[in-house]
């Protein structure tokens, strides 16, 4: 008789479903197991011996125990290759069972309730989940959360670099470190202080920077991005808003996953922005799919009831390009006649028509109207430069559509108004003309409707342009012909338009406020954030070299000149504090992802097993005992393994172990740390 490992090898075995690449699929085993899926339990059936192990007959009714199934499967003698069969020898289980089954453990990754740090430190660098998949009691997540000690603290302005210098109130941050753990540390110090949070992650497309390849895709991002979600939002203060920047990849997923976290009845906008001209019969490779053009802003409050209102926001255009495009078509400039001198305006009073619509009344006097015509023949100017020159003052002479005018005049008979001369605002509530303004000049019975283009009219730097507001769709395709050399650092990849994110800016804080973007990438939002006078935090983990957030910085503060710069005339100035999460076994697990060779390896593990970053669950002297079966590993496995014997509560130094010798934290780091968690 064989016996019941034997058995039920053989029997798996028969089901092609069950077999991949010419092993048992232990996942697909279990999954369908916890199913009941029929054939399986057929399957076990057809065995004597396996019927008899797996189920029990309760009154002729045979039932299925698929907790014992799924514990015999999940056995560590069950199907152990090379990689599990070391791992047994040195550690990482408890009894006959793994850590994962454990009632003492919780599962980190990557399951919704769960922790999932993410700790890549170059763009292209792939981090398998067979590398961080790790199981952690309930109370090292606490230690893992816990604030970090931060290093290496430099303030930069105008006059270069400074290490000596005293921390405040009013400084900009740029941290460098897992983003997790850095917002967990920013918890002291910005506790609802933040006014906007601003983040571009990653998109999950399979190719940008959020490479944890595994069967569970979709929750590992959500995953990812829920634990930064949740730390983030206890830092917004209660008027705060927060803006997430993706593409369709995984919009939709996160719309519900913010729904959950800010919850629905904060849910404030979805913005459509195209970052792309699509223009063309060719390219992109789309051949069974339209270009992709557009990505999605989710915008949540924190607490919708007390988000302040939006600034108006506007899309700008020039007055010589609108009328260019007007006569370039065959159009006729629709603005004739021109209000020369506007005269003295007195408001006299408004009302509410039975409709809902607003009539302002004012009262005007010694106002002079002329003519495109006149205007033309007695400045002897070209038609083109007449109406450039008194664009804001242009209306037209059509009259309002009947079912207006009788209201109105009623209204204005009301108000005992007869023989003088009158302008009157009229706003529509209802109707095709809803939100529009009009003025119309009253004396009797005749009306004049004036529809002003200095209500849409703004005057910058000397070129005036027509302003028009904007809703959700959001056009910045010209914004990314050049955008990689925006701010003097070359990462186009991912990078956002400063006048983008400008506009965000704007439109949702006020002068000072704080922003923070903990996805900071080549550095847009501080960059921006820096110019317009908010005080700003930027978390970034990868390391971007000579297009680091740091270079664009130490530019926008020697006066940058591009892009957004040109517009507000920017001069330069302003200063911001780098500063690093101290490492300690990140360090290790730094090493082992870039070894080359089994000899690296080694020497790595010398060191670690010396230190105290190893983890509990790995016995040194059992390692050293089976080092001819390590050496027998692929370079991967041996790498695998490293990392899996690196304590991960250990990567970052935490703040409550600063005064610890073997940590290294030198006294100045120590005086700034003490600044800034205000011990």
């Amino acid at each position: 008789m064989l016996t019941i490992l034997n058995a039920l090898m053989k029997v798996l075995q028969s089901d092609e479903r069950l077999v991949i690449d010419g092993k048992l699929a232990k996942n697909k085993i279990v999954e369908l197991a916890l199913n009941l899926e029929p054939s399986l339990l057929k399957l076990l059936l057809s065995d004597e011996q396996l019927k008899g192990y797996f189920f029990q007959d309760v009154e002729g009714t045979l039932i299925f125990d698929k907790v014992a199934f799924q514990r015999f499967v999940n056995n560590k003698s069950f199907l152990p290759d090379s990689f599990t069969q070391f791992k047994n020898r040195i550690g990482l289980s408890v009894d006959t069972h793994y850590l994962n089954e454990s009632n003492d453990v919780v599962l980190s990754w990557p399951y919704k309730d769960c922790v999932l740090e993410g700790g890549q430190t170059k763009d292209d660098q792939r981090r398998n989940e067979i590398f961080w998949n790790e199981t952690l009691a309930p109370e090292q997540v606490d230690t893992l959360l816990a604030p970090k000690v931060l290093s290496h603290f430099k303030k930069y302005d105008i006059d270069g670099e400074h290490t000596k210098f005293e921390l405040n109130d009013y400084d900009n941050y740029l941290i460098k470190g897992n983003n997790l753990l850095a917002l967990h540390s920013l918890q002291k110090l910005f506790n609802k202080r933040v006014n906007l949070i601003y983040i571009d992650p990653p998109y999950n497309t399979g190719s940008d920077s959020f490479k944890y390849n595994d069967n569970f895709n979709h929750s590992t991002w959500l995953t990812f991005m829920k634990n930064r979600l949740e730390i983030a939002r206890k830092l917004l203060k209660s008027d705060g808003v927060i803006f997430v920047q993706v593409d369709d990849n995984e919009q939709a997923h996160l719309k519900v996953l913010l729904d959950e976290v800010f919850g629905r009845e904060n849910f404030i906008n979805t913005l459509s922005v195209n970052l792309k001209n699509v223009a063309g019969a060719s390219g992109g490779g789309e051949d069974k799919r339209l270009k992709k053009n557009i990505e999605y802003i989710h915008i949540y409050a924190k607490d919708y009831t007390q988000l302040r209102p939006f600034k108006g926001i506007y899309e700008y255009v020039p007055v010589d390009e609108l009328i260019e495009t007007y006569r370039e078509t065959g159009k006729s400039w629709k603005y004739t006649s021109v209000l020369v001198n506007e005269g003295e305006k007195e408001y006299i009073g408004s009302t509410v028509d039975g409709s809902g619509d607003e009539i302002k009344i004012f009262k005007r006097k010694n106002f002079d109207i002329k003519s495109i015509s006149q205007i033309m023949k007695k400045e002897g100017l070209t038609e083109n430069d007449a109406y450039l020159k008194y664009a804001s003052r242009l209306f037209q002479t059509q009259m309002p559509q009947s079912s207006i005018r009788p209201r109105v005049k009623n209204k204005v008979t009301e108000l005992g108004i007869d023989s003088e001369l009158f302008s009157i605002e009229y706003v529509p509530r209802t109707g095709r003309n809803k939100g529009t303004v009009y003025e119309q000049f009253y004396k009797g019975s005749n009306f004049r409707l004036l529809a002003w283009l200095s209500d849409v009219c703004e005057e910058i730097d000397g070129v005036l342009y027509k302003k028009e507001k904007q809703g959700t769709y959001w056009d910045f395709a010209k914004e990314t012909k050049n955008l990689s050399k925006e701010g003097g650092v070359d990462l186009p990849a991912g990078k956002k338009p400063e006048r983008l994110i400008a506009r965000i800016i704007e439109m949702s804080t006020e002068n000072n406020d704080t922003v923070l973007d903990y996805h900071l990438g080549s550095g847009t939002t501080a960059a921006v954030s820096h110019k317009l006078g908010r005080r700003y935090v930027g978390v970034e983990q990868l390391d971007y070299e000579d297009n680091s957030p740091v270079v664009r910085l130490k530019n926008v503060i020697n006066k940058d000149n591009t892009a957004f710069s040109k517009d507000i005339n920017w001069q330069g100035g302003g200063s911001f504090v780098y500063c690093e999460l101290a490492e300690l076994a990140s360090k290790y697990s730094d090493r082992v992802e870039q070894a080359q060779s089994s000899e690296e390896l080694i020497t790595i593990w010398d060191e670690l097993k010396e230190s105290a970053n190893l983890s509990y669950k790995v016995d040194p002297k059992q390692f050293d005992k089976n080092i001819l079966l390590f050496n027998e590993l692929s370079l991967e496995n041996q790498k695998r393994f490293l990392i899996e014997a690196i304590d991960k509560n250990q990567l970052y130094v935490n703040y409550s172990d600063i005064d610890d010798d073997s940590n290294g934290i030198s006294e100045q780091d120590k005086k700034f740390n003490q600044m800034f968690y205000g011990a």
